[in-house]
């Protein structure tokens, strides 16, 4: 995760999320995950992140 700047020159959130499917049964389970992850957990955890930052807690 990390802060990058973006064309107007403030900034945004960035994570990479790095995961190695374990056999057919985990490529099954990933793809199965995937939407939740991207529609949900992903995008709160950045909100939950960026308003600690804005009202000054690092961590």
């Amino acid at each position: 995760m990390s802060w990058v700047q973006d064309e107007d020159g403030g900034y945004r959130g960035q994570m990479a999320v790095l995961v190695k499917p374990n056999g057919l049964l985990g490529k099954a389970y990933l793809a199965g995950i995937a939407p939740l992850r991207h529609l949900i957990v992903y995008p709160a955890m950045i909100r939950g992140i960026g308003q600690k930052w804005r009202v000054g807690i690092g961590g």
